[in-house]
This record gives structure tokens, C-alpha cells and sequence, in this order.
């Protein structure tokens, strides 16, 4: 069941996106929501947080919310690129931008315990995993490959078919597991002999590479992915916040 402070998120940024809250104007006060939701202040402030984090709104002291989101068809986060932002499928990316005729080939799919390669080593060795190799392809371009290593039992029961429609949505869906945390470490890298075989890479010679981490709602590590991808529909976007908080130099 979604949480409320989630729901509330969802429509206040649907509201955002749609102008009834337009750039530069103050969300109602925290009072009027509480009372239109008819929910405790802690779960429109998570809400509102939640807005904050992603640059929808800023809090402004003595004066309340403001909204920061600019509806800007250049603006990165509507542009039709794929992402590393929230913890969305390919799927859902595709949705959310517009792109239609995406789809997912899966290349392998077996099972194999955790050792010690550098891919696998936030897992406990031996920890049994499902490896999942996959194609993203749009308009019959391939954009990017992934290697997928799943917690099994976060994905037991999971086919080919389900792979290559949405591993997220089967975890979340399916399972009824939570992806709460998602780490990402991102690089541009020379491409390998294997990105030339499979990505439509022209005379590009380099691609974006995207080792994450998505941990369930019990804090374990359930995926730990490389994804390779054309640079050209790669992009990040990043809302850092101020924090007067500091962790001292430690004198030598």
C-alpha cells in the first residue's frame, strides 16, 4: 500500500508539473494542506521534503514554500533522455519522457552465488544471485547493456518475459518488495570490444557507465548493476541543498 506522505508527493508535484502551482509562486501553508489531506503535519512535511530533495520547491523562512520548478522543454529533466536520477525502470523512464517503441532483450539469464569480484562484493559470498544481461533498445538502436546481479529471493519466480518487461516492476509488483536506496558511480570510460559487438555506437568511442547498488526496505542490498550506455542519451541530474552541518578537519 502506498504511503500517504508518497500519495501527497505524487499530487502536489503533479500540480507543480501541471502549472497550478506555477514557478515562483508559495504552495499552500503547511496548516491548508494538513487539513486538505487530512493528515498529521510530520506527513505533509515528508512530502514536502520529498519535493524539496528532487528541486520542485524551496523553503523560504518567514514565508513558506515556493516552487523552483520551470517548465523548459531544454530543461534536462524533460528532454528525451534517459535519466540517472530516481529509482525508475527503463520502463518507466521511456513513460515518463514520451519515448514509445523501447523495448528489453534478455540475453542471459542464470543463477550464481556471490564471490569476490568487485561487481559482487557488497554481497556476503556466497549469497545466491540471479545474473540478468540485458539490451535496451529504442527505434532498433541499441542504447545500452546490463548486468544484473539480484538477490534470488528478492526475484524468485521471475521469467525471461518478466526481465524483459520490467525487472523493477516484478520486484515491486510481483514480490511486493520496496527499493528505498539506490547508489550510483558514474564514469565515461573507452568502450570494450564486447560495447562494440552489441551497442549502436557509430564512431562514438567511449561510453557512460553506471555501476548502482538498490538496497530493499530492510536496508539489504537486493541489485548490484553495470549498465554500459551510448553517451548521447545519457544524462544526470543532481538537486544538491545547503546543509550548515559539518564534520570538523581533524587536526594532525
Amino acid at each position: 500500500m502506498q504511503a500517504a506522505y508518497d500519495a501527497i508527493y505524487l499530487q502536489l508535484r503533479s500540480l507543480i508539473e501541471q502549472g497550478t502551482y506555477p514557478y515562483r509562486s508559495f504552495l499552500p501553508s503547511e496548516s491548508v494542506l494538513v487539513s486538505q489531506y487530512g493528515c498529521a503535519h510530520n506527513t505533509v512535511r515528508k512530502s514536502l521534503s520529498m519535493l524539496a530533495a528532487e528541486g520542485y520547491v524551496q523553503p523560504v523562512h518567514g514565508k513558506g514554500v515556493r516552487v523552483i520548478y520551470f517548465p523548459n522543454k531544454n530543461d534536462p529533466l524533460q528532454s528525451q533522455c534517459f535519466l540517472s536520477t530516481d529509482i525508475e525502470s527503463f520502463k518507466e523512464v521511456a513513460q515518463r519522457i514520451g519515448l514509445v517503441g523501447t523495448t528489453t532483450k534478455v540475453l542471459s539469464m542464470q543463477e550464481c552465488v556471490a564471490d569476490d569480484s568487485p561487481l559482487l562484493a557488497p554481497y556476503e559470498k556466497g549469497t545466491p544471485l540471479v545474473h540478468v544481461e540485458r539490451l535496451r533498445i529504442y527505434e532498433e538502436q541499441v542504447l545500452s547493456r546490463e548486468s544484473n546481479y539480484l538477490r534470488a529471493d528478492t526475484v524468485k519466480g521471475m521469467t525471461k518475459a518478466d526481465a524483459e518487461y520490467s525487472i523493477y516492476h516484478y520486484i515491486r509488483s510481483v514480490r511486493g518488495e520496496k527499493l528505498v536506496t539506490c547508489k550510483r558511480h558514474i564514469t565515461m570510460e573507452p568502450a570494450t570490444e564486447r560495447d562494440r559487438e552489441l551497442l549502436s555506437l557509430g564512431n562514438t568511442s567511449h561510453v557512460a557507465v553506471i555501476h548502482s547498488q538498490a538496497f530493499d526496505g530492510d536496508g539489504l542490498l537486493c541489485e548490484s548493476c553495470e549498465t554500459r550506455q551510448h553517451p548521447q542519451v545519457f544524462s544526470t541530474y543532481q538537486t544538491a541543498i545547503y546543509s550548515r552541518i559539518r564534520v570538523p578537519k581533524q587536526e594532525t
